[in-house]
């Protein structure tokens, strides 16, 4: 067993307040809870008060046809939108349509810019980036030399939070890939594992240069932009409030494919470099799941978080298989523990992950 065999992310954009600590954004399926007690669902499945992330689809007046996760559905807005904009608020359920809402902080920042800046602005206040005059400029800028289309905003967005490159090439791959569902990136990850399978490869640098020039082009554009999505945020960003993520493979069942959404940074603990890679999913029993794997390149340090006591137990108990596999790295294993996640209200012992020691 291994942590990617726990479960698998069906994928989506339906999740609480907003992201747990470590966690990325929560997968589609039951709304979780903003407080400790969980709210009512409204009548499409989206529990009132959720933290949702979609795409306008259509506007007929203050009346938006939005997309999230799987559903289309009607609601209206608190501020204008446009067609093809992303999209962070709160599911207001008490409304008929619903309505997206803004938090009171949000809608100040926005209020000082008017037409498409402010679409701009709300772009970056969404990734919590910074929102200033300079930065709403830089990317007006780069959205205007790529033809404004609203699809490839969020996609530059995407790419200055990550300090990547915001050529024309890069935000149409990565629009792509932020549109792909799990059951399309699990296909194109089968061709991939497919046509390396049986080959022998003598050095990491061998197979990195084989996933990037052998493949055909579906294969070439998705590793492209899996790339960069997987690219840390420039310092001072959450990665967690980024909209794209890479896909993973969780398990070979071809019938049902399992995908792992994951996110990666790079910060400083005791002015040393460290890696973290949070993920999650949701498993067909042991529901959602959430947790980060930290290294310095010698030392490894693993937290796993679940929707409960009694599913944590679960894991628990095969942590000694679990450790046994991991101990088995080139990398010295300092810590791995399970624990309940923050919204589930449990109690639970507390995340010892940040005690990475870097002197290993």
């Amino acid at each position: 067993m291994t942590l990617a065999t726990i479960g698998g992310l069906p994928g989506g954009t339906i999740g609480p307040g907003g992201p747990g600590p470590g966690g990325i954004r929560p997968p589609i399926g039951e709304g979780r809870p903003v407080s400790g007690q969980a709210p009512e669902p409204s009548a499409r499945g989206i529990a009132d008060g959720s933290l949702v992330e979609g795409l306008v689809t259509d506007k007929k007046g203050d009346m938006y046809q939005v997309r999230i996760g799987a559903q289309t559905m009607s609601a209206r807005s608190t501020i204008s939108l446009f067609v093809g904009q992303r999209f962070r608020a709160v599911w207001d359920a008490s409304t008929s349509p619903p309505m997206l809402r803004l938090q009171q902080s949000d809608m100040a920042v926005l209020a000082r810019f008017a037409g498409r800046d402010q679409g701009v602005a709300m772009a970056l206040l969404s990734r919590g980036m910074q929102v200033d005059d300079d930065t709403v400029l830089e990317l007006r800028r780069q959205w205007a030399k790529s033809g404004g289309d609203p699809a490839r905003l969020s996609a530059l967005a995407e790419l200055m939070a990550r300090g990547a490159d915001m050529t024309e090439h890069n935000a149409s791959i990565l629009v792509w890939y932020m549109g792909l569902v799990p059951e399309e990136a699990a296909r194109i990850w089968k061709k991939i594992r497919e046509r390396l399978r049986n080959r022998k490869f003598s050095s990491p640098k061998e197979l990195l240069e084989a996933l990037r020039d052998d493949g055909d082009e579906e294969e070439k554009r998705f590793l492209g932009a899996h790339a960069l999505a997987g690219r840390p945020a420039r310092a001072g960003i959450d990665p967690a409030q980024l909209f794209a993520h890479t896909w993973w493979p969780v398990n070979k069942d071809l019938g049902k494919p399992l995908m792992a959404r994951v996110a990666f940074s790079r910060e400083k603990l005791d002015d040393r470099q460290v890696w973290r890679s949070r993920f999650e999913f949701e498993g067909h029993s042991l529901g959602f799941v959430e947790g980060d794997v930290m290294t310095n390149g010698r030392a490894l340090s693993a937290s796993i978080r679940l929707d409960g006591e009694k599913h944590a137990e679960c894991v628990r108990d095969a942590l000694p298989k679990l450790k046994e596999e991991l101990e088995g790295l080139p990398l010295s294993l300092q810590y791995i523990g399970v624990g309940v996640c923050a919204h589930s209200g449990a109690k639970s012992e507390p995340d010892k992950q940040y005690g990475l020691d870097m002197e290993i």
